[in-house]
């Protein structure tokens, strides 16, 4: 047991190819397949959707939140930080809330590069600041000094400059509405997709097929680097290669764009299964053509109204899907451009969808999905960016 166990952990492609994912080899063991299996199984109870508003009435100190933009749990950061500071058992709980976010992924926190970016020597001097950071915070609530701990402390992401703020988000965000568009041909990222500012009128769709045996493999973001998987901001030339990724541009930016806050895309779709997934990254493309993943998200059909009550769709209708993509600080340069990649897999860093509609771990043979993605009158897909107005260096 122990030998699989360890083979699982340093050959995770093992596993997670393995099809039916209930049968892996290296779980079938007493007490390990059980709890395996009740993982795949695992549907929130709707009895537990207040759980957490319960439990935050329950903690009586402050806390420090520490996560980064790569993390994959950078999602529920902010969450629980504006969470406590509203629900927090006691005054002394909610006034002593405190964010420390950086250009990290999951437990990484000294390197000044990550994936493929050097965020400089600032970033380089982040183990340093960490620790300072900490003690700081513990000097004020433990021991009563009079130290300054601002309350949120980020790093802006190609500005590669530390800020802080008071509150989240950002009192000066200026919320921008950005609309997909293309004529039915924003398959790679040569393709005519568009993203920009005007409301759409008639468009034709853009239509790809989703196979699950050749999923988009996952290429940096917001997953644990283990098995060979990288986390961080990692090119994505190859990817938006692909037919079955739909890449949508803005024009060439004329001035700095800075984007800092928490991102959702909104994606009016329809897909020939009974359930199927759909992602979104954002994407700073680079007057070269890289193009590096700033944030990311996926939305399982199933759960598209709720996750604790799934409901497998109808083939062929429209359905609105709302894919939380978390926060980020990223400055988007001048003559670069912004764009949004949609697909229908990110994997490993997300199970792949069989298309089938059964439970997860179930299937041993998936089916090919045809999605199509709306962006027209009535139907306009868009995302909503925090731009914080740039000040000069």
């Amino acid at each position: 047991m122990r030998q699989m166990i360890n083979r699982a952990l340093l050959n995770a492609e093992e596993v997670v190819n393995y099809l039916p994912l209930k049968d892996v080899p290296h779980f079938q063991f007493e007490g390990v397949k059980e709890i395996w299996n009740a993982q795949l199984r695992f549907t929130p109870d709707p009895e537990l959707r207040n759980q957490s508003s319960l439990a935050y009435p329950k903690v009586m100190v402050p806390c420090l939140h520490v996560s980064g933009w790569y993390d994959l749990f950078t999602f529920s950061t902010f969450h629980n930080f504006l969470s406590m500071r509203e629900k927090g058992g006691s005054q002394r709980a909610r006034e002593g809330q405190h964010v420390l976010m950086g250009p990290w992924v999951h437990s990484r926190y000294l390197a000044d590069c990550v994936g493929d970016i050097n965020f400089g020597p600032s970033a380089r001097a982040a183990g340093a600041q960490t620790t300072e950071h900490h003690i700081a915070f513990f000097n004020k609530y433990l021991r009563g000094m009079d130290v300054n701990v601002p309350t949120i402390r980020y790093f802006v992401m190609g500005r590669n400059m530390w800020q802080e703020a008071d509150t989240w988000p950002l009192p000066q965000s200026q919320w921008q509405r950005f609309f997909l568009h293309s004529q039915g041909c924003a398959n790679t990222s040569g393709g005519d997709g568009l993203l920009n500012r005007n409301e759409p009128g008639s468009e034709s769709p853009d239509i790809f097929v989703y196979n699950p045996y050749l999923p988009v493999l996952t290429t940096g973001g917001r997953v644990v680097p283990l098995g060979g998987v990288a986390a961080g901001p990692i090119n994505q030339f190859h990817i938006e290669k692909r037919g079955d990724v739909l890449c949508y541009t803005t024009p060439e930016l004329e001035e700095d764009t800075e984007v800092t806050g928490s991102l959702e895309l909104h994606l009016f779709a329809a897909t020939s299964a009974r359930d199927t997934d759909f992602t979104a990254s954002l994407i700073d493309v680079y007057p070269d053509g890289r193009a590096y993943n700033v944030a990311d998200g996926i939305i399982r059909a199933r759960y598209r109204k709720s996750i604790f009550e799934p409901e497998l769709v109808t083939p062929g209708d429209v359905n609105e899907y709302t894919i939380s993509m978390g926060n980020t600080s990223q400055l988007f340069r001048k003559g670069h451009h912004i764009r949004i990649d949609i697909s229908s897999s990110n994997f490993p860093g997300g199970d792949r969808n069989m298309n089938t509609g059964n439970p997860v771990g179930e299937d041993a043979q998936g089916i090919p999905a045809m999605q199509t993605i709306y962006h027209q009158q009535g139907h306009a897909s868009y995302i909503d960016l925090p731009v914080i107005p740039v000040k000069p260096v």
